[in-house]
């Protein structure tokens, strides 16, 4: 029977939920046994940000001011995690935080520029009809990514995330 080969370049995508939390602490564990490089990333979907904020500068615009502190939380909970990571002895943590389309930045782009080799992302709350009506980012990275992909259901001790 043939070994696995170790997993060189784990990256795992958060978002700030519940799901990206567990899918760190497990991205985590694989990078520390495989001893393998982690890139925690982070990509701000504009598209969803669109309109928030309290100046209104037309249709389809975003507020800068709410741009920037939406990037500079997610910078912050990015550091954060990775700070957990070397605690937990990975040498090598690389972190990006990036605007764009999530599902084709996850999937396909970052995975090719950094030469990823697994990817690692929560499973999305989304139920089957806002599934089919939208598409999870999951759902997505599944089907398009060139890498294998982990999606985290459960914590470190494998109990699903809803018994928390």
């Amino acid at each position: 029977m043939a070994q696995l080969s170790n997993y060189q370049n784990v990256m795992v995508g958060v978002d700030g939920s519940k799901q990206a939390k567990r899918a760190v602490q497990k991205a985590i564990a694989i990078a520390k046994r495989n001893q393998s490089k982690l890139y925690i990333v982070s990509v701000l979907n504009v598209s969803k940000l669109t309109n928030l904020g309290k100046a209104q500068f037309g249709f389809g615009a975003v507020d800068p001011d709410v741009l920037d502190e939406f990037k500079l939380k997610m910078d912050r909970l990015v550091a954060g995690y990775r700070d957990q990571a070397t605690k937990a002895g990975i040498n090598q943590v690389e972190i990006h935080v990036t605007f764009g389309h999530s599902k084709t930045e996850l999937a396909k782009n970052l995975p090719q520029l950094l030469g990823i080799d697994l990817i690692v992302i929560g499973a999305t709350g989304v139920n089957v009809v806002e599934r089919m009506m939208m598409g999870s980012t999951a759902t997505y990275v599944v089907a398009n990514a060139q890498a294998d992909v982990l999606i985290v259901r459960t914590d470190l001790d494998n109990q699903p995330l809803d018994q928390l």
